[in-house]
């Protein structure tokens, strides 16, 4: 680290010197332009401005088919190039891709957003992301998760309180969109770590970058765990009146405690994130109550009672992120 002092000319503008090393391996010479960033931690970023800057280099790979691995690990080389950041993915073999293996591959680029197929023969597939990283902030995306994940949380528990189960949408169906959109988000946070000066476009420090990463991985696991909770939760429908009440109260509270977390999250609010713990102990509460109640399906009250305590440990652990000092530090 170098310390350098201000100069002041004219009596407005303040004057730094570069280094002359770095300004050499930057080749920046007189009448060189630089760019100049703030940063969300105070700093101030100089990039050197080269000519046709504005055009975005692409990242490319060629995965080699067949897979060393195994036809079953194409998808996980190609959602491992995706959230790596590459913008062209090749997958290319010395001899024809079979039927069942383009169909396997051309799924899996389904299944991530912005990367589409743009060039195939006999021997290879390409695809490309199409998403500008720019245009696509990830608090947008971590908000659309949660409201994916509430709804499914909500559905799923009403199923228990509803006559009317057939309104509610396929939570497993959800559940895959809740993905698609953690692997972006995945991918952009990824970028911005590698790339300063993404993260700066995004708003985001290093340590933002980490916790939206471990925030998003707890919405998305929350997201699991409700998946699993539909498959079995038709199979307490004979639960007493005042069990489903208690039910009732449960995706009541949980729904404010999510709403809660995210927005203490994304605000970086400490005094709402403990209103979240507060919370968190009715929930509690509440799934005491229902481990009491009395049922010839105990064993499936007690794992539904397990799972909702998984999901609600999600969620808390969301609010747990947002610190006491942060407050501090951006005053």
């Amino acid at each position: 680290m170098q310390i350098r002092r201000l100069q002041e000319m004219g009596g407005a503008t303040l004057l730094v010197s570069l280094p002359k090393d770095w300004a050499k391996l930057a080749s920046l010479k007189k009448g060189s332009v630089v760019s100049l960033e703030p940063s969300s931690d105070g700093g101030l970023t100089i990039y050197p401005v080269r000519e046709g800057a504005d055009t975005k280099e692409e990242k490319e790979i060629t995965i080699t088919y067949p897979s060393k691995y195994s036809s079953e690990n194409l998808a996980n080389e190609i959602t491992g190039a995706y959230l790596y950041g590459y913008d062209l993915i090749r997958v290319r073999g010395d001899r024809r891709i079979s039927i069942e293996d383009r169909e396997k591959i051309v799924s899996s680029i389904k299944l991530l957003i912005g990367l589409v197929v743009v060039d195939e023969d006999a021997l290879s597939i390409t695809s490309q992301f199409l998403v500008d990283n720019a245009a696509v902030e990830p608090s947008k995306i971590f908000r659309r998760i949660s409201s994916i994940v509430r709804a499914m949380i909500s559905d799923t528990l009403k199923q228990l309180t509803s006559a009317d189960v057939g309104k509610f949408e396929s939570v497993a169906q959800r559940d895959d969109e809740v993905d698609r959109l953690h692997f972006l988000l995945v991918r952009l946070i990824r970028t911005a770590v590698r790339e300063p000066r993404a993260a700066g476009k995004f708003g985001l420090s290093a340590i933002d970058c980490l916790d939206y990463r471990v925030a998003a991985s707890s919405l998305e696991t929350a997201g699991d765990y409700i998946t699993e909770l539909s498959s079995f939760v038709h199979e307490l429908a004979s639960l007493d009146r005042k069990s489903k009440n208690v039910v009732s109260e449960i995706n009541d509270v949980l729904d404010v405690i999510q709403s809660n977390a995210i927005r203490s999250f994304i605000q970086r609010d400490f005094s709402l994130a403990q209103t979240v713990l507060k919370d968190h102990k009715r929930f509690e509460e509440l799934l005491s109550e229902l481990r009491k109640s009395k049922s010839d399906t105990m064993p499936g009250i007690l794992h539904f009672v397990d799972t909702l305590e998984r999901i609600g440990r999600c969620q808390r652990d969301i609010a747990d992120l947002v610190s006491p000092m942060e407050k501090v530090h951006l005053s």
